[in-house]
């Protein structure tokens, strides 16, 4: 059964929330006007029956709970049920009826189905068998794991040596396995082991990866030559201009070219004198001085600089990262510090040619190191010969350490194995169980479906249409059998008398196609049309505006059918009111906008299931909503006329004054009434047909009379008249009224007053 539903971004619902119904019970009402979004929600419904790549994506953001297409089988009547069933194909599908009176047979389904039941049960305890066998197994074997990675923790002082599977339990606990079969001799103590490791890892021999970077010493080594071209070079402006002369003399350029700089910021003022005596002609005489030629080497020098000092610092590092790992006889840190000295002389002879490009400098090679560095790459190589050399022996030592914890391990591994071994035992037997009791389960399946094939009887369902055609005026067509198809009758409408079998579907009146259409419907509701597929399967019914186009005959004969599917199991003190009387129906959702229709089907006054609720779809601004009661909220004028009575028949005794609005509203409601179902077109109808031998015929005439003549005459002025209606006892009124409709409508009495006849 589905339980509840969210409507969400789709036709008028809401995209973000959409809206929520919960707690849907056995019979869901819902009355909404046209438009309001009543065929969403059915074709949501039908959408879940259909198979996956048939689905339309319009109700991807609609969810529901409870339903299970593998027990749930949802029939929905809608237009594209009429449209599917009749107007696409002429023929109609096999219509199978299951025998209502067949107790024997139904007692036999009911036995399988708890034979059913019953292996399923014992399916589901065997299948929880193996999960918690399952479950205990993995906890056995996480404590396992546990239990062997913990003699790691015997060799933690080992931290020179990396055992294999470091970031892996199962794979540590298969390399034990694996070593276990093969016999384990000459097994190593821990303190033989431990003096091993001594011997081959204290000295701190391990294998050096990174060398003296070659590369580096090159383009250092390059620059170094670019550096000394022009650091041996005077660098100077141009001479011809006339300060020039000045400023060799006074051997002052670099003082000068610094003053130069901040001339900018002080405004023509001398930084050197602080007066105003700097000219636009001094000014032009410096600009021409330091020329682009003296400017362009100078940033050279200091292109140079900066990538030296990169090339340099980058060298250094290369050294040091040696040093970390590998430092004998303090090789390493010398050199470093030999070289940290050597770059940081040329750092300062480099930055004073910048300061003072006149002058020449000479920088230090990095080749005046050359055989230190030569020195760390010929150690480097001995140590890593010598560590070659130690691989054989420390490889075998890391298998002894394997052999001494697969030894350690060695009965926890066989206990777990012993267990494993009843585990898969016990896994075996529940499997074998569970397919004895699925063989089982389809035994039973295939004994319903031999039972229900017994009650297949499509002439009953065949003769049940027709019957109720003809009851109800449709007496111009039949259903007739028109061939079979791998045992399956195939069905058309034919003209009453006629041997042509062409389909006259297309030439039915709406309402006509409407009413036959229900009629097939309602006969795959109380059957099956799929004995194969759906003979287990309980329906979800969803009816939606199943009286558009109908007549007020056939607009009863429709909302009686309904009630025979929403009848309950029961109305004795044991029956279950919530239950079905059909135990192949799970659920039934009635969806319309017809008020009438709606207040017959819903009448809880009848026999239905007693599990149900009301709801309420109104749209407002384009978007709908839909609210949810047990009792019926929705009223029409005739409704009204129907509640004026019931709350003055509550009161009773009244005074006789209000005989005038009893009588009148009595009057209109008998008028509609009879109007509505067709005995006649004012309140007389009521009575045409009555025995008129019968002793109540007259005194119902008698006060159809009264009735219409009060109602319709009685003024302020007209005393006698008044005089005659408050001398009556509105107690009298209600009796006769209740017995005329005991007469014309007695279900519709109890419905609108609320009450039950007996």
């Amino acid at each position: 059964m589905i339980t509840s539903i969210n409507i969400k971004n789709v036709a008028t619902f809401e995209p973000v929330n959409g809206v929520q119904i919960t707690d849907l019970k056995k019979v869901n009402f819902f009355f909404g006007f046209n438009g309001s979004g009543k065929s969403t929600i059915a074709r949501y419904l039908h959408n879940l029956s259909l198979q996956e790549n048939q689905r339309s994506l319009d109700f991807k953001d609609c969810t529901q709970t409870g339903y299970d297409e593998s027990n749930h089988q949802i029939l929905t009547f809608d237009e594209n049920f009429i449209e599917v069933n009749f107007k696409q194909n002429p023929l109609l599908k096999g219509v199978f009826s299951l025998n209502e009176k067949n107790d024997i047979i139904d007692g036999q389904i009911a036995t399988q189905e708890a034979i059913i039941n019953s292996y399923k049960d014992l399916k589901k305890k065997k299948e929880q068998l193996i999960i918690n066998i399952e479950q205990d197994k993995n906890k056995k074997h996480t404590s396992l794991l546990r239990s062997c990675w913990s003699q790691r923790d015997t060799f933690s002082t080992f931290t020179k040596i990396n055992l294999a599977h470091s970031g892996s339990k199962p794979n540590h606990l298969q390399k034990l396995k694996d070593i276990l079969q093969n016999p384990i001799v000459n097994v190593p103590t821990i303190e033989q082991l431990t003096d091993r490791y001594s011997s081959l890892y204290e000295k701190e021999i391990s294998e050096i990866t990174i060398t003296v970077d070659s590369k580096l010493y090159k383009e250092i080594r390059t620059i170094e030559r670019e550096l000394e071209s022009l650091l041996s070079e005077v660098i100077v402006g141009n001479e011809d201009v006339d300060i020039a002369a000045l400023i060799k003399k006074l051997d002052s350029r670099s003082w000068v070219e610094t003053g130069v700089k901040y001339l900018e910021q002080t405004n023509d003022i001398c930084p050197f004198c602080q007066q105003q005596t700097i000219t636009d002609n001094l000014k032009q005489q410096f600009n021409e001085l330091f020329d682009e030629t003296y400017k362009d080497k100078i940033e050279e020098i200091e292109r140079l600089f900066n990538l030296y000092k990169q090339k340099s610092n980058a060298f250094l590092s290369n050294i040091l990262d040696i040093q970390n790992i590998y430092n004998p006889n303090n090789l390493l840190s010398n050199t470093h510090m030999k070289l940290r000295e050597l770059f940081d002389i040329n750092y300062g002879i480099i930055a004073y040619k910048i300061k003072h490009s006149n002058e020449k400098k000479s920088l230090t090679s990095l080749n005046t190191i050359k055989s230190e560095l030569s020195e760390i790459i010929k150690s480097i190589k001995q140590n890593n010969t010598t560590f070659s050399e130690l691989g054989e022996s420390r490889n075998t030592l890391i298998s002894d350490i394997w052999l001494f914890m697969a030894q350690q391990s060695k009965s926890d591994i066989e206990i777990f194995a012993e267990r494993e071994i009843k585990y898969q035992r016990i896994i075996t037997l529940a499997n074998k169980l569970i397919v004895d009791y699925d063989s089982k389960v389809l035994i039973a399946k295939q004994t319903i479906e031999t039972l229900r094939s017994q009650t297949v009887n499509t002439k009953d369902a065949v003769d049940s249409i027709n019957l109720i055609l003809k009851n109800t005026g449709f007496e111009g067509f039949e259903v007739a059998e028109k061939d079979t198809v791998n045992n399956i009758s195939q069905y058309y409408l034919k003209r009453n008398g006629s041997t042509d079998d062409n389909p006259i579907f297309r030439s039915l009146s709406e309402g006509e196609k409407n009413f036959i259409s229900f009629l097939y419907f309602y006969q795959l509701c109380i059957g099956t049309d799929d004995i194969e597929n759906n003979s287990t399967k309980k329906k979800i019914i969803v009816i939606d505006d199943p009286v558009s186009s109908l007549d007020n005959q056939s607009l009863f004969v429709v909302s009686t059918l309904v009630h025979q599917l929403i009848l309950r199991k029961g109305n004795n003190p044991k029956a279950d009111k919530k239950l079905f009387k059909n135990t192949n129906i799970s659920q039934v959702f009635v969806l319309t906008h017809n008020l009438y229709f709606y207040k017959e089907v819903s009448f809880e006054k009848r026999s239905i299931c007693t599990d149900f609720w009301h709801y309420k779809i109104t749209k407002i601004n384009n978007i709908s909503t839909i609210s949810g009661s047990y009792n019926r909220a929705v009223y029409d004028d005739y409704s009204l006329l129907w509640q004026t009575l019931k709350d003055i028949n509550n009161n009773l005794p009244l005074d006789s004054s209000l005989n005038i609005v009893i009588a009148n509203t009595m009057r209109r409601v008998i008028e509609s009434y009879v109007n509505f179902i067709g005995l006649g077109k004012d309140s007389w109808g009521a009575v045409l047909n009555e025995n008129a031998e019968e002793p109540s015929y007259y005194i119902k005439c008698s006060f159809i009379s009264t009735i219409n003549d009060e109602s319709h005459k009685v003024t302020a002025l007209d005393s006698i008249y008044y005089q005659k209606i408050i001398n009556e006892q509105p107690q009298l009124l209600f009796d006769i009224f209740k017995e005329i409709f005991v007469s014309i409508g007695k279900e519709h009495y109890e419905l609108m007053m609320d009450v039950t006849i007996e």
